[in-house]
């Protein structure tokens, strides 16, 4: 078995150990309002859930290649909201277009049709048909790393949910390293 240093190793090698050993990871589909009123809409994968009493959930955000915060952040920063779309096999295709880097005034909703519906407590919209969505007001953003990624906690406020979640995960999307993904296909039902 090979061995890395995290002192001493290259940064892209960890960058991929931990894409590839921190693995299936959720995928936070996160809507919010970009300044002009238009949504925006961005998959992350370094997200997960922090505890249930409170609902706490965090995502990290990162930057673009320039260095300035991406569009979800800024918009939470200056919003305090968000919403959290629970990704399906129906979504995929939709979900990795709506990663590429669209200009800040441009709605990956609009550009991509997606439709919306309004969500209960937050003015973000959810996605609409997906199998569940979490509207989040911010708790805590916590600025960790050399390069900072942005930490959100989020709590969630009001859920959207099909009945069938609560049963199965079959056809969740969920990210591996590099640029593979899984669908939630076999469940292993543990009986005691």
């Amino acid at each position: 078995m090979k061995k890395a240093d995290v002192k001493s190793a290259d940064q892209s090698l960890i960058s991929k150990l931990i894409f590839n050993t921190v693995a299936p990871r959720p995928i936070a589909w996160i809507t919010t309002l970009n300044e002009n009123g238009s949504v925006n809409l961005a998959p992350f994968s370094f997200y997960n859930a922090i505890t249930t009493k409170p609902p706490l959930l965090f995502v990290s955000i990162g930057k673009r290649k320039d260095g300035s915060d991406k569009d979800t952040i800024r918009n939470i920063k200056r919003t305090g909201e968000f919403v959290i779309n629970v990704i399906s096999k129906k979504f995929f295709e939709s979900m990795v277009e709506s990663g590429k880097d669209f200009p800040p005034e441009e709605s990956e909703i609009e550009k991509l049709q997606i439709e919306t519906v309004p969500s209960e407590t937050v003015s973000p919209p959810i996605v609409k048909g997906v199998p569940a969505a979490l509207e989040c007001k911010v708790k805590e953003i916590i600025e960790l790393g050399a390069t900072p990624m942005s930490v959100v906690i989020g709590e969630v406020v009001f859920i959207h949910y099909d009945e069938e979640i609560l049963k199965t995960q079959k056809g969740i999307v969920g990210r591996l390293g590099g640029k593979r993904y899984i669908v939630v296909e076999k469940e292993i039902t543990i009986f005691k």
